[in-house]
Parts: structure tokens; C-alpha cells; sequence
């Protein structure tokens, strides 16, 4: 029976002034440079029915991910368990966990409401499709985790690791008109750095309605393992979002060109929670080190009236982790497990792999590489939000992403991995 596919998009730009997420102590935003949006696909063979969603946001929590899917559940009619939630992790829009703001409390209700109602017209719209895939390369994304007096830093490091592959499919209806794209890389969308505080989709946006306007399908910008990835072009203005996303967008437009399309068959999908061991420093006196160094930090600052919300609230929140990895290692008690929900779903050509967190890219090609099926896009910041998830080798170096903003043990990436290799096995097979 042959693949059906809907798609449906939607305006998800938020109100001037409501708090922006992606950098500590950033303004509320002032203006709007360009619009977000939120694209629903629906995928449906027989009585099998699913929904793909991608957003130009930064990240959901589990939670919200979990009321979102009940609305678009009640409003589509496809299970909550078949609906995909896949954020670009763009640094440049609304905060949408902040409970304490009025403005971000209506923000996700509204996020809600618009969700259900392109759920629905996704649904109404399936028809017959054809499918093609094809692969391209694009140099945007470079390893930003640069030794510098011994130690890592945020920077370019352009011998490290980075997945430079650029996976396409394209969507037609039988007659051969233009149905939709599905546009897989992996790179921060942090072009513009840390203190803009424009809405803007930064480069994914520019990217996607580029590659909208040159093949007339709207285009789903699926996120991949970009944890250890910053675009090579980064400055506080708008240019390097603009020329970045031009680039990765001809190239997809390149692809799309070349791409043959057929009618396929197969929908499948299965999800499991990972229960990730939680981050306590390697050891109890490395967790002691870290407890007495944030406690001096945070002291400095509001001795000398440097209270600004973003480091002091970073400073905090890391010594909240440190003192429970402390206790953990003194009782001898185990810290509550990170939860991550996993999951693969194959239609026709392409099976997808995703996970919650932010996966370094040698995890993300370690998925691609060993999966069953001949084309897997990996996508990252989906169905959920766990923080970094380093590679093994990476705890050792240290760094921002190990040091920072990381909840879980050495050993996640792998067990992340694991997971989405054996789901991929278990469709592939029919299981």
C-alpha cells in the first residue's frame, strides 16, 4: 500500500518582549528580524498514522512534549505515542518552560492550539506520494572545541570531528507537483552569537524558505547531533545566518533537483526510555572541588554586585547538581536517572533515529554509519530536552558541554546509541 503524506505549516512567532532562551543573560527581545514557524507532516499507510513535526525552537521538555502530543493527539486522531516533536534548537526564540513569566505561560498555550491545528490539517491533507533521497555535503559546520593553554574553550577547531553530510528527500504527489522536503544537518544555530535579541530562525529559517521558494514544497528542518558543532561564521548581526542558510540551502535545492521519485511502501516506529545514569564529576572529590569553586564564585559575584541573571543563575543551578553529586558519593546513594525517550521510524527509503539531548556529531555518525537501513537521518532535541550528552572521551578533556550543561554519566552516548541501533534493527525487521 502506497505512502500517504500531508503537510501543514504554521506562524509560531511569539509576541515583542517576550524572554528569549539559548544564552544566559540575554534582554528580552526587541524586535522581529524574521518569523518562526512550525511544520506538520503526516505519514500514513493503511491504518497506520503518524506525525512529524518540526520547530523552530530551542528545545521542549519531556513535559511539555507530553502535553503538546495530548492536544495534537485529541485533534488529529493519531496516538500520542506516533507524534514526533523535533525542535532546530534555535537560539534565537522564545523561552517556553518559564512558569514565572505571564507572557511565556500564554506563549505555550497558544504553541498548543496552533500544534493541534496543523496536526489536523496534515491529516485532512494526505495523499498518495512519491519519495527520493539523496545526500550532498556542506562546509557551514566546524568542531568548536579548541584547545587553547591546555584546556578546552569555545572556539574552531577545524582537525575535530564534524558531520558535514547533508541528507535530502524529496516529497511529490503522483502527478509529480511538489509535496514537501526533509532537510537533515547538524550545526548550532548560534550564527549570530550571544547577545541578539531578534526573533529570528537564524540559519535553518533562511535555509528552509529559500529551499521553499526554489522547489515550491515547504521544508522540514530536521536537527542532527550538532552538540559539539558551531556554525564557522558567527558575529552579532544577521549577515552570517543569512549567508550560511543560502549555502546550505542550495545545496539542498541542488539535491532536490537531482533526485529521482517513486511510490514507496512501509510505515513503522517504536520508542523506548533510556534511564541514563546522572552526572557525579568522575569522583567525590572532583564533585568537592567543583562545590567549593561555584560556592566562591557565586560569593565574588554578590560581593562586587555582578548579580546579573545569566552567569549567577548558571553559577547556582551547577552548584544545586555538585551538591547532589557530593551527597550521592558520601551515602553512597544513587542519583535519580535522566530519562531519555529514544526512538526510530522508517517510511519507504529513510529511517530516522532521535534522541532528546545534545549529541556530539561522532555519536550522530555512529547511528547514521551502523544503522540497517541505507539512508538514516539522526535528529537531535527531539521528544524532549536532557541537556549535552559528550562522547566518552570528551569527559576527560573537560569543556563547556562537559562542564556546563551536562546531567549525565560518560557512559549516555553510548547507551544512546545502542538504543537507536537496535530500534532501527527492530523496524527493519518488521518487529
Amino acid at each position: 500500500m502506497t505512502v500517504q503524506i500531508g503537510v501543514a505549516r504554521a506562524d509560531i512567532t511569539p509576541p515583542i518582549g517576550i524572554e528569549m532562551i539559548g544564552f544566559a543573560g540575554r534582554d528580552p527581545s526587541f524586535e522581529i528580524h524574521d518569523a518562526l514557524h512550525a511544520t506538520a507532516m503526516a505519514v500514513s499507510e493503511g491504518q497506520s498514522r503518524s506525525l512529524l513535526f518540526t520547530l523552530d525552537l530551542l528545545q521542549l521538555s519531556a513535559a511539555t512534549v507530553a502535553r503538546l502530543r495530548q492536544r495534537i493527539a485529541i485533534a488529529s486522531g493519531v496516538p500520542a505515542s506516533q507524534i514526533t516533536l523535533a525542535c532546530t534548537h534555535n537560539h534565537y526564540g522564545p523561552a517556553v518552560e518559564d512558569d514565572t513569566s505571564d507572557l511565556v505561560a500564554a506563549y505555550r498555550e497558544h504553541l498548543g492550539h496552533v500544534l493541534a491545528g496543523i496536526g489536523g490539517q496534515a491529516i485532512a491533507a494526505l495523499q498518495p506520494a512519491r519519495l527520493g533521497l539523496g545526500w550532498g555535503q556542506s562546509d557551514i559546520g566546524i568542531n568548536r572545541r579548541e584547545w587553547h593553554d591546555g584546556r578546552i574553550v569555545l572556539g574552531n577547531n577545524p582537525e575535530g570531528p564534524v558531520d558535514h553530510s547533508v541528507g535530502l528527500v524529496r516529497i511529490e504527489t503522483t502527478d509529480r507537483r511538489p509535496l514537501a522536503t526533509l532537510l537533515n544537518y547538524a550545526c548550532h544555530p548560534v550564527s549570530q552569537r550571544g547577545q541578539m535579541a531578534a526573533i529570528s530562525a537564524d540559519f535553518p529559517g533562511r535555509a528552509t524558505a529559500l529551499v521553499a521558494q526554489l522547489t515550491g514544497a515547504p521544508c522540514l528542518y530536521l536537527q542532527g547531533a550538532c552538540g559539539d558543532v558551531n556554525p564557522v561564521r558567527m558575529e552579532s548581526s544577521y549577515e552570517p545566518a543569512r549567508s550560511q542558510g543560502v549555502r546550505l540551502g542550495c545545496e539542498a535545492v541542488r539535491l532536490w533537483e537531482t533526485i529521482e521519485t517513486e511510490e514507496v511502501e512501509g510505515l513503522a516506529s517504536k520508542s523506548q526510555v533510556v534511564e541514563l545514569p546522572a552526572y557525579r564529576y568522575g569522583s567525590a572529590a572532583a564533585a568537592a572541588q567543583l562545590v567549593d569553586e561555584l560556592r566562591q564564585d557565586i560569593s565574588d559575584r554578590t560581593q562586587t554586585g555582578d548579580t546579573d541573571s545569566g552567569p549567577l543563575w548558571w553559577a547556582q543551578h551547577r552548584l544545586e547538581k555538585s551538591l547532589a553529586a557530593v551527597e550521592s558519593w558520601r551515602s553512597g546513594s544513587t542519583l535519580p536517572c535522566v530519562e531519555a525517550e529514544v526512538s526510530a521510524i522508517q517510511f519507504g527509503p529513510l529511517a530516522l533515529a532521535t534522541a532528546p539531548g545534545e549529541i556530539f556529531t561522532e555519536d550522530g555518525q555512529t547511528v547514521k554509519q551502523s544503522s540497517v537501513s541505507q539512508h538514516t537521518f539522526f535528529l537531535g532535541y527531539t521528544n524532549g530536552s536532557i541537556g549535552y550528552v559528550p562522547t566518552r572521551a570528551a569527559y576527560a578533556e573537560g569543556g563547556y558541554e562537559v562542564t556546563h550543561a551536562c546531567r549525565v554519566d560518560p557512559e549516555a552516548g553510548e547507551m544512546i546509541t545502542d538504543a537507536c541501533r537496535q530500534l532501527l534493527s527492530t523496524i527493519a525487521a518488521g518487529q
